[in-house]
């Protein structure tokens, strides 16, 4: 008798999956509710990514908690509103010394952070703690499990709340170009670990969040780095249902402020920040005017059009500390940070803007950062429901031919 054993047969739904990914990911690009541009499929994902952060779920009950990084962030954001393009005028006064600004131009614009207050209460610990945190998501739930939306607010929350975190550790800092700038940066510092991956801020930025969601441009708007000259550090949390929505925000504001769109004699100046998105924009000038017209309102929007030049050319590398656009060196009038506040919050539409003192609220925080699971039970049961499905999926199961008499 001869027995005959057929080769193990695997019960494998992979490919089908993947062709409703791809679906859906076609149909999110077409569908997301944001300005009209044109966006192309990224490469394949495994060609860039470790294998933990190449793939997506479809689960959209599967979200992350931010609600300590939201706390957070509500307590130490100011937001300035958006920019009437007002250039500040010279403080002056008696006895004083005040170091002139050289930005003038951009001094009232993007949201302002209260480092200086941060710095001098426990509140500081709440960044690197939430950052920790957040490092840990995946020994819960695999990235690979969460939507595309939810990875992409998971990123930019991880990255702002670091950049945060470094520049805490680095203040009192005015001029932050030292730390952004050149082979030492803050941005270049590996001081991040997802899923056993070493990570610095550019890591995330641009080999993770650039080229896995790069088809769409607005994505660069969730990059603070801490100075004016960057887009603004929202006081929210980012978050799945919203962070197309809220990227769009961030994009309205930037390109209509004197820190990112200038036009002056039919030649368009623009932020050096999107030197850095230059990967978004492969035909750099022409792709770049496109997206500014987008999103650029019907006051500069012609002369956008009819520019004939386009230069990388506005800088401000100030940080975005709420007292830090005129610092005073002297004393009298120019140590009255309220008068110094006044200037700074011109443009503000929140009333005692700058009148918080954080300190007092340090143990109350404390006590809500999440040290905890950023997943409901809810969640977790379901994941792990999940897990076993695809693992009994993924078995082989074995035939032999019975035997025969």
């Amino acid at each position: 008798m001869i027995e005959v054993q057929t080769s193990a047969i695997k019960i494998n739904k992979n490919k089908g999956l993947i062709m409703i990914k791809c679906l859906l990911l076609i149909i999110a690009i077409v569908f997301i509710p944001v300005k009209a541009e044109e966006f192309s499929l990224p490469e394949e994902f495994s060609d860039f990514l470790p294998e933990e952060f190449s793939d997506f779920g479809l689960n959209r009950d599967i979200s992350i908690s931010y609600e300590d990084l939201d706390q957070l962030l509500e307590l130490t954001v100011i937001d300035m509103g958006l920019s009437d393009r007002t250039i500040l005028k010279p403080i002056v006064g008696n006895g004083t010394r005040l170091r002139s600004n050289r930005d003038r131009d951009t001094a009232l614009e993007a949201n302002r952070f209260y480092f200086e207050e941060v710095v001098k209460s426990d509140i500081k610990l709440g960044f690197k703690v939430i950052r920790q945190s957040l490092e840990k998501v995946p020994e819960e739930v695999p990235l690979n499990a969460l939507t595309l939306d939810e990875q992409l607010a998971y990123w930019l929350n991880l990255y702002n709340t670091a950049i945060i975190e470094k520049l805490i550790e680095h203040y009192p800092v005015r001029n932050a170009k030292k730390l952004l700038e050149g082979e030492n940066s803050i941005l270049n510092d590996k001081f991040i670990n997802v899923s056993g991956h070493t990570l610095s801020l550019n890591n995330i930025q641009h080999d993770i969040v650039f080229k896995k969601f790069g088809n769409k441009k607005i994505v660069m708007y969730g990059f603070y780095q801490g100075i004016i000259g960057s887009p603004n550090l929202r006081n929210e949390a980012y978050t799945a249902d919203k962070v197309y929505k809220q990227l769009s925000g961030n994009a309205e504001e930037f390109v209509n402020s004197n820190r990112g769109v200038q036009v002056k004699r039919n030649r368009l100046s623009v932020s050096i920040f999107y030197d850095q998105a230059k990967v978004l924009f492969p035909d750099f000038e022409n792709d770049l005017l496109k997206h500014i017209l987008n999103y650029s309102n019907s006051s500069i929007n012609s002369q956008v059009e009819d520019s004939e030049e386009l230069i990388l050319a506005i800088e401000d590398w100030n940080v975005t500390d709420i007292y830090g656009t005129e610092r005073s060196f002297g004393e009298g009038n120019a140590t009255n940070k309220a008068a110094l506040l006044n200037a700074v919050a011109a443009n503000s539409n929140v009333p005692g803007a700058g009148a918080m003192n954080l300190s007092f609220l340090s143990d109350m925080l404390s006590s809500k950062v999440s040290s905890q699971s950023r997943f409901s039970p809810a969640v977790l049961d379901k994941i792990n429901k999940l897990r076993l499905k695809k693992k009994i999926n993924s078995s082989s199961v074995k035939i032999k031919d019975l035997p025969t008499k």
